[in-house]
């Protein structure tokens, strides 16, 4: 399991981003207030992150902080 991402930020969509670690692209779901937080392209971030396994699918989904994180698995 992935539990923090830290890489620069490669870009953004309406609720998800791009962190490049090491030359690896991963993308992120987050929320607009994580988004809203970020430093500009190419500057250095870390997210914590929660793995989600469905269907032959992995996402995974980022947040600025402990509380957001927590909030998010409480709701699964």
């Amino acid at each position: 399991m992935i539990a923090k991402l830290t890489g620069l930020l490669d870009s953004t969509g309406t609720d998800w981003l791009v962190i490049d670690v090491g030359g690896v692209g991963y993308q992120v779901f987050v929320s607009s207030r994580t988004l809203s937080q970020l430093p500009g392209h190419g500057q250095k971030l870390s997210l914590l992150i929660e793995s989600l396994v469905r269907n032959e699918q992995t996402q995974l989904f980022g947040f600025s902080d402990e509380t957001e994180r927590t909030w998010f698995r409480l709701l699964l």
